[in-house]
């Protein structure tokens, strides 16, 4: 999908402004609520100073007629939304609207002053706050006589109510700035922007390999600016790349050519450093990288398929007192004899290799224990049997482990490598079984 630079543009913009307005406005909204709220707070204290003799002489004088008139002038104030009068005792005399009792509960006063429970409260600004002011009476002689409470009650939404109209005005300004300059900002980001990088686009649009260089482009914008110079830099490397069109056709071909006489060197030289790191230079045989990646390969085929594994483990006997006789040289070729012996002898689908000094290995895929044992005995045979250069006869020891159900690598190996121990121990020149995954 085609992106459009300037669209993008002003979105970034005004995405920004929107975010630092709406920032702007709610602390100005709460600036304006915590302002309100004090204000709000300050003229109900100040009712202690208005109302507060007038409530107290009624107490003192127990004249319920004036204490209910004073009490209801005070709840017809706008920012008073109960009024809750107490004796010393704490025993109510007189409530009207919505007020709190001693536990916090929400009442409502009933046209006969009675309270009864009021609806519950919305979950937002409509929590209630009250101020508490003590009646207490001055008789001539100066004697302070307490005679009850008074406590005035009001709500968030009293502070919300008065805030509204300075939220709306806020808002509405807001709005309007917003949007008269999302439409400057559109016009003038289009007209500056969006225009010249259409005209380069259809132009760049164009141009392909045959008539690159031909025409010059003239951005049709007033003014000089950044997009002008971009302009000349492009028509420059329009020319350019002309030029080096013709010489780059004839290098193409001369790199083609050298490049499919590259590739022909370079798979023929993977094919023969993957040969080398896989195989023993000694023997011709398998490498120990090489079997251990085989021998993963087909415990995994096992685990994953089923089928039978066995590994066949070989060690040379008494091969350090033929290197100690004869000399190294003639102990390679002793191992160069057993390996072609081994290579001979195994089947088609074994995997033969030497395991390390002078120690070989043959991976038996699909085989059982028994199947690979026969093998193994086989080989022990021809290796007994033959002839080697300057040492004369020279024979092998075998331990013999099929994989068990579920048994790692490691296992299979180690069992195998048991097996030859065995047979070393046993006299050598001999095969040796492991059963023990056969019996679990």
């Amino acid at each position: 999908m085609k992106s459009n630079l300037a669209a993008r543009l002003l979105r970034i913009i005004f995405g920004c402004y929107f975010i630092v307005t709406l920032v702007v406005t709610c602390v100005q909204l709460a600036a304006e609520y915590r302002h309100t709220q004090q204000r709000l707070d300050e003229e109900i204290g100040a009712m202690e100073h208005t109302f507060g003799p007038g409530i107290t002489g009624a107490l003192w004088r127990f004249n319920g007629e004036v204490l209910g008139s004073i009490v209801t002038g005070v709840k017809a104030l706008p920012i008073v939304i109960g009024v809750k009068v107490e004796d010393e005792q704490g025993k109510l005399l007189r409530a009207i609207g919505t007020v709190n009792d001693g536990a916090g509960k929400r009442l409502e006063a009933g046209p006969d002053g009675a309270l009864m429970a009021a609806p519950a409260p919305g979950m937002l600004f409509d929590r209630m706050f009250s101020r508490s002011f003590a009646a207490v009476y001055v008789d001539e002689a100066g004697e302070r006589h307490p005679v009850g409470r008074w406590t005035v009650y009001s709500s968030q939404q009293v502070v919300v109510r008065q805030v509204a109209y300075g939220f709306f005005l806020i808002l509405v300004n807001s709005v309007i700035k917003t949007l008269a300059l999302w439409f400057i900002f559109l016009y003038v980001i289009k007209r500056t922007l969006g225009q010249p990088l259409r005209q380069m686009s259809d132009f760049v649009g164009q141009l392909n390999i045959d008539n690159i260089g031909d025409r010059h482009f003239v951005l049709k914008d007033k003014g000089k600016h950044e997009l002008h110079q971009l302009t000349d830099k492009l028509n420059q490397m329009a020319g350019t790349l002309r030029k080096s069109v013709a010489e780059n056709a004839a290098l193409y071909a001369e790199l083609k050519e050298m490049n499919r006489t590259l590739e022909s060197q370079v798979a023929e030289r993977t094919r023969e450093l993957q040969r080398v790191a896989s195989t023993d230079m000694l023997t011709g045989l398998h490498n120990r990288r090489k079997l251990d990646e085989v021998l993963g390969y087909e415990v995994e085929r096992v685990h994953r398929y089923g089928g039978g594994l066995a590994v066949i483990l070989l060690d040379i006997d008494h091969f350090k007192q033929t290197n100690d006789s004869y000399g190294h040289p003639a102990g390679d070729r002793v191992l160069a004899a057993v390996a072609a012996i081994l290579r001979s002898g195994a089947r088609s689908i074994d995997s033969v290799g030497r395991w390390g000094g002078e120690e070989f290995m043959v991976i038996c895929p699909q085989t059982e224990l028994l199947g690979a044992g026969a093998l193994a005995e086989m080989l022990r045979l021809r290796i007994a049997a033959a002839e080697f250069p300057e040492v004369g006869r020279k024979t092998c020891s075998f331990g013999v482990a099929a994989l068990g159900p579920d048994e790692s690598l490691s296992s299979l190996v180690a069992r195998a490598d048991a097996a030859l121990y065995r047979a070393k121990q046993n006299g050598r020149n001999a095969v040796e079984h492991d059963t023990i995954a056969q019996l679990l």
